[in-house]
């Protein structure tokens, strides 16, 4: 008598049973990791401007912010110049919690694009506070002390740009519109 051929069994069923509803893509991952730092980096500076508020009312707080951002010395440029990638990034992070949460389809092609603009406006604000700051202007020592961090910064962006476009749980998970 010879032992019963074992039955096959597959080792990972995506959709559960054949002829089921399909099971709907969860928040997870490296995706659910994107999302709650994105939830950080919206919520950061929102704290920040409430608790300005908190401490000098509206009016103080108005007149704190553009009275330091205003100005053509030196110390509100270059604060101008770093701003502007913060701002950029805060408008990316804020746009991936809104459209992870609304779960809109759009997302994988804007998103990425909207994380080149903040990595370009990037290089420009970082060049530009270096040739503020040296009396010289920027040069070659400048170019090669900031080169790490904004290829390391470009590499990030390719990477986000990549995922949202072949990964599988992306492609998955945003499915309205």
């Amino acid at each position: 008598m010879s032992a019963p051929a074992p039955r096959h069994i597959p080792a990972h069923a995506p959709n559960g049973a054949p002829g089921a509803e399909p099971k709907l893509a969860r928040l997870g991952g490296p995706l659910a990791v994107l999302f709650w730092c994105c939830c950080g980096i919206t919520a950061l500076p929102l704290a920040g401007l409430f608790t300005l508020i908190a401490e000098f009312g509206v009016v103080g707080a108005k007149s704190a912010l553009f009275d330091s951002f205003s100005g053509p010395g030196l110390q509100q440029q270059v604060l101008r110049f770093g701003l502007v990638p913060q701002i950029l990034l805060f408008a990316w992070a804020a746009a991936v919690v809104v459209l992870t949460v609304a779960k809109a389809r759009i997302a994988l092609s804007l998103l990425p694009w909207m994380l080149v603009v903040v990595v370009v406006a990037s290089a420009y604000g970082q060049f530009a506070i270096r040739d503020a700051i040296s009396p010289d202007g920027a040069d070659l020592g400048a170019f090669a002390a900031l080169m790490p961090g904004l290829l390391a910064q470009a590499v990030g962006a390719a990477t986000f740009f990549g995922y949202f476009r072949e990964g599988r749980r992306p492609q998955a998970y945003y499915t309205r519109g």
